[in-house]
């Protein structure tokens, strides 16, 4: 892309953090089992890594390659066009890059393992600890279940650390989608404003008791270097960047 994009999360992801404890023999490393618990759990951790959840295409991101379609190559072009023909080219191609994943499928990521305390001693239980973020269109327990069903024949104990279901869909096609397309028109004039999918949770889904149109957006332009500054040392934002955000945001409010 050439051109910068202003992504509106029509919606939010939801999460879960399982922790996966696996059972075996222990004892001494001099007289170690053919499969430990934490072979067990190393297999487990495969099991998990080589099958995700399936990849699908939910209506923001059908809007969002629409949008973003027209200002890309030719043969992402065609791609995106001809679904008919081509989805299962489109989807493998979006699941090769982790930024593009995130938005079509519910992710999992092995974020902590565990096994023995001591250098020479085999631990009878190891610790998986794994977080998905769950896309619209499946739930906490369906994310239990594909979990359950991976770890079928082996001794496990499944324990729910913490977990919030996804938000619902704000639409496209309202007033508050249209206000912000108008501020950024006249901030970023340049942009590209597509809906889009918000990967991290965030404090909006609060709003759900009150409202069916929430957008999550934030008009700061930030380039690859300060992307990835994000939460990390030195994590800054230009000061022009800061007074166009507060222009858009008297934007908003003068003219909503």
């Amino acid at each position: 892309m050439t051109r910068p994009l202003a992504l509106v999360g029509l919606g939010e992801k939801g999460f879960l953090t399982l922790r996966i404890k696996v059972n075996g023999l222990g004892g001494h490393s001099s007289m170690p089992p053919a499969k430990s618990s934490l072979v067990y759990a190393a297999e487990i951790i495969e099991k998990l890594n080589n099958n995700q959840m399936q990849a699908r295409l939910i209506p923001p991101i059908e809007s969002f390659l629409g949008k973003v379609g027209n200002y890309m190559s030719f043969p992402a072009r065609a791609a995106i066009a001809n679904q008919w023909l081509l989805k299962p080219v489109l989807m493998s191609t979006l699941s090769k890059s982790p930024a593009s994943n995130a938005l079509i499928r519910t992710t999992t990521a092995i974020t902590m393992a565990k096994g023995s305390d001591a250098l020479n001693v085999i631990t009878t239980q190891a610790e998986i600890t794994v977080n998905f973020r769950i896309l619209q269109g499946e739930t906490v327990d369906d994310v239990i279940a594909h979990v359950t069903k991976l770890c079928e024949g082996y001794q496990v104990e499944i324990e729910n650390v913490s977990a919030r279901e996804h938000s619902g869909l704000s639409p496209e096609d309202s007033r508050g989608f249209q206000a912000i397309r108008n501020a950024m028109e006249k901030v970023y004039p340049e942009a590209i404003v597509s809906a889009y999918i918000s990967i991290a949770g965030t404090d909006a889904y609060k709003y759900q008791i009150v409202s069916d149109h929430i957008y999550r957006f934030l008009p700061l332009y930030l380039n690859q270097e300060e992307q990835r500054l994000l939460h990390n040392d030195n994590e800054y934002i230009k000061i022009e960047t800061f007074g166009k955000m507060i222009t858009y945001f008297k934007e908003i409010m003068v003219n909503y």
